[in-house]
């Protein structure tokens, strides 16, 4: 009888050790990245004209409207004289290609930082 309870139990080990080979393993979705990207007045700003009217803006807005209806962009912001975004990308080269062709860096009206942007803990903007 001792016996027969022991090799039962063996067997099923043995059966639920199989099944669990035969499945794929269970794939995590990779973390999610984030990088901020700065903009700060670059050596073709014109102190005399508005945002609005500085070389690239429309364009400039454009891109980052973009970025919005894909749902790259987490959150986005102006203080001071700078502006910035936080976008999710897969890498730093993916972030950096979001702005690569942009009007206003290319033309050097603004600078552009990026940087990962590491969150530690969720906030509450909404």
């Amino acid at each position: 009888m001792r016996l027969s309870v022991i090799f039962t139990i063996v067997l099923c080990s043995c059966l639920s050790l199989a099944q669990s080979a035969d499945r794929p393993p269970q794939q995590t979705a990779p973390a999610k990245q984030y990088f901020i990207a700065i903009f700060s007045r670059g050596t073709a700003w014109e102190d005399a004209k508005p945002a609005n009217e500085q070389i690239g803006f429309k364009e400039h807005s454009e891109n980052l409207r973009r970025l919005r209806a894909e749902k790259r962009i987490a959150i986005g912001a102006r203080y001071g004289d700078k502006g910035m975004v936080i976008v999710e990308a897969k890498n730093e080269s993916d972030a950096r290609s979001l702005f690569v062709s942009d009007v206003m860096v290319l033309k050097k009206t603004f600078t552009l930082e990026l940087h990962q942007f590491r969150p530690f803990y969720k906030g509450s903007i909404e």
